[in-house]
């Protein structure tokens, strides 16, 4: 067993022991997966497609042979797209996105395509106003611009190209930005738990996390600055004169379920693959830090959730489902545009902690799949209660 499957598997466990239910096997079933959070979090115009018939349902093979894929063949009905509402309901549950559906869809090689709306959710907790991450701008400081991190952090650039270095720069300039992001996010949280009424202990967590946040912001920084050569450091945020804070528990808990649960969930995850292909003794530092606050994070997302279905009953319940309920599908992802990095390139990469769309993909359907889950399955199999009921996360 390597050190990331041990990582999941007792995140997992730690889950498990948190809802107090008993531990369950690995999930049954195939997902696949990417980082949803590409470069650029806007919310992008594209075309969006899911396989369709999907189990079975569609056009009928008429009586002169097995048809096409969509099911139409012989005498048989024509195979039709869902209707826009329809595809856009199918579009949220079978990609890690919010998609808004701007036209009817079109039937393209057994697949189903409508032109949306997408906007990416990330792993890990962004800060999002309608449904958009928002971080702050980079600056290229002159001196201590106050965000470097505390202990050194000197990765060996010495043998690295110019090329490389640039790349690393970036990506690592890139998590910096989200875990700064992040602090707001934690303290927003904060605020919603203090005002759904939430125990103390869940409201100090979440200051706690905010402080994580703040030091993986700065381990990220720092590392961003030496890969750099001068200092990257972050800009006003944009809250653009106010903070929305939620008090209505169900929408809480429903976002907590998939910025928390999921999110940091696949953050954790991610980190801890990430550190495990590491080479660079400062890489491998900062991604220890990270990945052991992000499970702590993770926790504390199942913790909120479980005490907003106990407090709120079948209507949060509700809400947590439906949430859930998108990881059913068999695809959780969609391919990223641009994502050709060779296996040289991408080796070296990874030495330094960084992994391409592909890879952070594959952490993250690992996630889902040994992790969330199975932990979706148990958080939702009690009812307020105490007795049992059956749900399904396929």
């Amino acid at each position: 067993m390597n050190t990331a499957h041990a990582f999941r598997r007792t995140l997992a466990h730690r889950l498990f022991a948190l809802l107090a239910l008993p531990a369950a096997g690995a999930a049954t079933g195939c997902v696949t997966a990417m980082s949803s959070c590409p470069d650029d979090p806007e919310t992008t115009s594209r075309v969006a497609c899911f396989a369709w018939p999907q189990d079975g349902v569609g056009g009928p093979g008429g009586a002169g042979g097995a048809g096409d894929p969509g099911g139409a063949g012989g005498a048989g009905e024509p195979v039709v797209c869902p209707s826009r509402s329809e595809g856009e309901e199918i579009l949220n549950s079978t990609h890690v996105a919010n998609h808004q559906v701007k036209g009817d869809g079109t039937l393209q090689d057994g697949q189903c395509c409508y032109q949306a709306d997408v906007t990416p959710i990330c792993e890990g907790r962004p800060y999002l106003v309608d449904a958009v991450a928002r971080t702050a701008p980079f600056l290229r400081a002159r001196g201590d611009a106050g965000w470097g991190a505390a202990e050194a952090m000197t990765p060996r650039i010495d043998t690295l190209t110019a090329d490389l270095r640039e790349a690393l720069a970036a990506a690592w300039t890139r998590d910096a930005l989200f875990e700064h992001a992040s602090v707001a996010s934690f303290g927003r949280f904060a605020l919603e738990l203090l005002a759904a009424g939430a125990p103390a202990d869940l409201v100090e967590e979440a200051h706690r996390a905010a402080l994580d946040e703040a030091r993986h912001a700065r381990l990220c920084f720092a590392l961003a600055s030496a890969y750099a050569g001068e200092t990257i450091a972050p800009g006003a945020f944009p809250f653009e004169g106010r903070v929305e804070v939620e008090a209505d528990l169900a929408s809480i808990a429903a976002r907590a379920a998939k910025e928390g649960c999921i999110g940091e969930t696949i953050a954790a995850v991610i980190a801890a693959e990430e550190l495990g292909a590491a080479e660079d003794p400062a890489v491998r530092g900062a991604l220890a830090v990270i990945a052991a606050d992000e499970a702590r994070h993770a926790e504390l997302a199942w913790r909120t959730v479980a005490w907003a279905i106990r407090a709120g009953g079948e209507r949060v319940r509700a809400a947590v489902e439906e949430v859930f309920a998108g990881l059913g599908r068999a695809a959780v992802g969609e391919s990223v545009d641009g994502e050709g990095s060779d296996g040289a390139e991408s080796a070296r990469l990874a030495a330094h902690g960084r992994f391409g769309a592909a890879a952070r993909g594959e952490a993250a359907a690992r996630a889902v799949e040994e992790v969330v889950r199975p932990a979706a399955r148990l958080l939702l199999a009690g009812r307020g209660d105490g007795a049992a009921r059956r749900v399904m996360v396929v």
